[in-house]
């Protein structure tokens, strides 16, 4: 058998009679086979393109496909035709019946709802009339304190969802009426005679427990239900959702203008919770069929339902108004996303939600000619079906059943030749894709096939070994590389610089640089912009490789949590060398240098654990500070002294460098190495340049002094110069 070629839209087309035939491949007609003479020439469209030839020898060249392919290209087609047919039929019927009930079901319970709400808001339409009627007849003198809370107070006792009622007009006084339980209050506002102050009074039970007067920046006039009151004049106007001023609570307000025959305009108001509301709300049991959701016009939601689907609703009601998605089931947001805006007061609309079909639709609840509520109903499609659904999916399993068989009878005789091919053909995409574990056995009576399947398994052992090592350490040095900083953070009064370079695939080195500001809530964040400090860390593994690279980014990994939770410098070392004398075996170690640095205090405060030499160059001295380490490295002796050093005062120009011994000991042909003073020399010679430059400085010659050496330890190094 020759070579083998696959046409896009072609069948696989083989040679036979040569060893290389790829010069005829392009002249292989479909379904044909065909002898060819010494000497002929032939040119047809074939497998590719047009192509002639001249041969001088005899060829047989055979287009194929296989058995397998052929039977399913014969009986699936139909197969499959005809179980989608039925299946269709089932679905369209199912669809439409569902469509039908949901429009009824929705319609019913939305029906109900409003019914329920509007015997909510009714006593705030009622009451309000009232109130207007009472106050054009003369009776709602804001002056005449005790005459208002007698004629509103049995009012508010017979509706306990409103809480409050307020009188006010345009020269800013006003009296409000509160109830919280059984406690009475008056707030009474005179800005034209009082100025800030306010006169409260509170009452219980008929009889009066306090009375005081409050500094209040309060004017009723620059409230949303005055505004909007005095806007609509003489019309009732319902407010959006909002934090009363004196409960702190959310709640709406209901107002209307009147005026009493003096020219002065007045507003009556009446506020109801959000609390209530949405507690009356929960009140309503529709967890036979479906879901309700109250929803203001801009879509936040202010009450649902009652529904074991749901869970309890009262540990949320402090939360409302909301926004669906924070509102608890994931329900509503999904509904209020899949119906739109355009679908309110339209036909009910399937959707998805939980892993469930459901049937929703919204209803506009209308509070005033120009403000209203949102009414999402939502019904389960298995609550509509009911046993439909049990025998739709019956049929669509005998359906599919039925086909399962028909493909295994029919691919079965296919199986039993192609299956060797098959099976070789995936255990090469498996080693293409570089997965040279032994897969499943492959046992055939074809010799040829036989003969491929034990070179595959050679080549797969020959390739194993090599492949292994060279993933796992590119995989390792990419996760060390991911470890590093991407970007340095950016300080008012510093300039980073920073680099590491494994002298291996991977090495025993780490650094971290996290720039930090504290939130308004306390929190701890790690920024890159605006830091008003900056945690710096060199860590150093005893060794390179793999081993020592787990243990440094164990060290960065441990510091990064330390320094969100807000840990102190001290603690943190304390906790990292514990961890450490835990999970490092005898002889290993960590060396570790960890400082803050302040943009505020313009100081360096730092804990060195075995990491030295350190570096300062002085400014104003023109010269380089040798540091030592505080303490020995982590990892050896848990009880060590983990106070850190005395805080360094950077002063303008001042530079700071934490250098690994990668760099210190760093050697040309010689042995000679490159040694502190050398760094040193650098340091100041290069002192007034950024630390970049700097870096990039030292990077230079200690190349150039190794000549070509290899680096027989990992270098790393962090500089920071004071603005």
């Amino acid at each position: 058998m020759g070579d083998p070629w696959k046409f896009a839209g072609k069948p696989k087309c083989t040679i036979s009679g040569s060893n290389d035939a790829a010069f005829v491949k392009n002249a292989i007609r479909r379904n044909s086979v065909r002898h060819i003479a010494p000497g002929q020439s032939l040119g047809w469209a074939g497998c590719g393109t047009i192509h002639s030839a001249t041969f001088d020898q005899e060829y047989r060249v055979v287009a194929t496909v296989s058995i397998y392919r052929r039977l399913l290209a014969r009986f699936l087609p139909v197969i499959v035709l005809l179980g989608a047919a039925i299946m269709l039929t089932t679905f369209v019927g199912a669809r439409r019946t569902v469509q039908s009930l949901s429009a009824d079901v929705i319609a019913q319970i939305t029906n109900e709802v409003q019914a329920r709400l509007e015997q909510f808001f009714e006593p705030a339409f009622g009451g309000l009339a009232l109130a207007r009627a009472w106050g054009e007849a003369g009776h709602l003198v804001i002056e005449e304190a005790e005459r208002v809370n007698e004629m509103l107070a049995p009012f508010m006792r017979r509706y306990p969802q409103i809480t409050s009622v307020l009188v006010a007009d345009e020269r800013g006084r006003e009296h409000m009426l509160l109830r919280i339980g059984d406690v009475w209050s008056n707030r009474r506002t005179r800005p034209d005679q009082w100025g800030t102050r306010s006169r409260w009074i509170e009452w219980k039970d008929g009889e009066q427990r306090s009375e005081e007067w409050r500094e209040l920046d309060y004017d009723p006039r620059e409230r949303p239900w005055y505004r909007g009151a005095m806007a609509l004049e003489g019309v009732l106007h319902w407010t959006e959702p909002y934090e009363f001023f004196t409960t702190n609570e959310p709640g709406i307000t209901a107002s209307v203008t009147f005026e009493r025959g003096d020219g002065i305009l007045r507003v009556v108001a009446f506020d109801l919770l959000l609390e209530d509301l949405s507690r009356f709300t929960t009140d309503l049991s529709t967890e036979r069929m479906g879901e309700v959701f109250v929803l203001t016009e801009d879509m936040r939601a202010i009450g649902r339902s009652a529904s074991p689907r749901l869970g309890h609703a009262r540990s949320r009601e402090a939360v409302l108004p909301t926004s669906p998605a924070e509102l608890g089931p994931t329900l509503i947001a999904d509904a209020v996303t899949a119906l739109g805006e355009d679908s309110i007061d339209a036909a009910p609309r399937r959707f998805e939600s939980g892993g469930r079909a459901w049937w929703g639709a919204v209803r506009s609840f209308a509070l005033g000619s120009w403000r209203g509520l949102r009414l999402v109903t939502a019904v389960p499609e298995t609550e509509l079906l009911g046993r439909i659904v049990q025998i739709r999916w019956w049929i669509v399993g005998i359906t599919l059943a039925a086909i399962g068989f028909a493909v295994l009878r029919a691919t079965g005789l296919a199986r039993e030749v192609s299956r060797p091919i098959q099976a070789l053909a995936r255990e090469s995409d498996r080693i293409g894709r570089g997965d040279l574990v032994r897969g499943e056995s492959i046992v055939t009576p074809l010799d040829e096939v036989q003969r491929l399947v034990s070179a595959q398994n050679q080549m797969r052992d020959a390739l194993g070994t090599l492949m292994k090592l060279e993933r796992d350490l590119q995989l390792a040095r990419q996760i060390q590389l991911s470890t590093f900083p991407g970007r340095l953070p950016r300080l008012k009064a510093l300039d980073l610089a920073a680099w590491s370079e494994p002298a291996e695939e991977t090495g025993g080195d780490t650094y971290d640089l996290m720039g930090v500001r504290s939130a308004e809530t306390g929190d701890v964040l790690l920024v890159e912009e605006d830091a008003e400090r900056v945690v710096l860390l060199l860590a150093d593994a005893t060794g390179h490789g793999i081993g020592p690279a787990l243990s440094a980014t164990e060290v960065r990994a441990m510091l990064r949590m330390a320094v969100r939770i807000g840990a102190p410098l001290e603690e943190t070392v304390r906790h990292l060398n514990e961890q450490l004398c835990q999970d490092l075996t005898d002889g290993r170690f960590v060396t570790m240098w960890l400082a803050e640095f302040s943009s505020d205090s313009r100081t360096l405060r730092g804990f060195s654990a075995g990491q030295a030499p350190l570096l300062h160059y002085v400014a104003a001295d023109r010269d380089v500070r040798v540091l030592d380490a505080d303490a020995p490295p982590l990892g050896i002796v848990e009880d060590i002294d983990t106070s850190a050093a005395a805080p360094i005062a950077l002063g303008r120009g001042d530079l700071f460098a934490a250098i690994s011994d990668g760099i210190f000991e760093a050697q040309d042909p010689d042995g000679q190495m490159f040694g502190v003073e050398r760094v040193m020399a650098i340091i100041r010679e290069h002192a007034n340049s950024p630390p970049g430059v700097v870096l990039e400085r030292l990077r230079a010659a200690v190349v150039e002094f190794a000549r070509g050496t290899p680096a027989a330890d990992d270098q790393t190094a962090i500089l920071i110069r004071c603005r």
